[in-house]
């Protein structure tokens, strides 16, 4: 089985619900297994560095594409 990359692992964790939101803590849980635990380090490092407390799908993307 291929492996997933970030935006796939991503999108389908988030069901493709453009209007869902993690936090931290349930991106951990729900990326562990599926990516490497550096990809999701520089995942929660971004989104820490915004300050807010969850975030959309559009936003985690957002966030990685300017990393």
């Amino acid at each position: 089985m291929a492996r997933l990359t970030t935006q796939e692992a991503l999108a389908e964790l988030y069901d493709h619900d453009m209007d869902a939101h993690f936090d931290t803590s349930q991106l951990r849980v729900g990326l562990a297994g599926i990516l490497s635990p550096a990809e999701i380090n520089r995942i929660i490092t971004a989104i820490e560095a915004t300050g807010d407390r969850t975030v959309s799908y559009e936003t985690v993307i957002s966030l990685l594409e300017e990393a």
